[in-house]
């Protein structure tokens, strides 16, 4: 899985989105699952959330999306959890930080 942590940057009422991409290097179906971010919004997953299944040599990109409504940091991070014996559960986290664009 990469990467392990995605960074957002948004005025409030905007929005920013970023992508981590789940590979299937082994030989057999690779079964998983991607969780919902705790803090939803602002943060939420546009694509390939739930239940995914990934082939062999095969890859899926899952796509998240930062949408403040207000200024401030927010951290947060997605779970997800696997059939692959190494990597039973991963977490990706994910760092939102919002603030009013500066007007010259």
């Amino acid at each position: 899985m990469s990467p392990r942590t995605l960074h957002f940057d948004a005025a409030p009422n905007s929005t920013a989105s970023a992508s981590f991409t789940i590979s299937n290097t082994g030989g057999a179906t690779l079964e998983a699952n991607v969780g919902s971010p705790k803090h939803d919004p602002p943060f939420s997953i546009l694509s390939n959330a739930g239940a995914l299944t990934i082939a062999p040599d095969s890859a899926k990109t899952v796509v998240v999306q930062f949408a403040p409504i207000k200024q401030g940091t927010t951290d947060d991070e997605i779970s997800i959890t696997s059939n692959d014996p190494k990597h039973r559960k991963l977490e990706v986290k994910l760092k939102g930080k919002s603030k009013e664009p500066r007007h010259r």
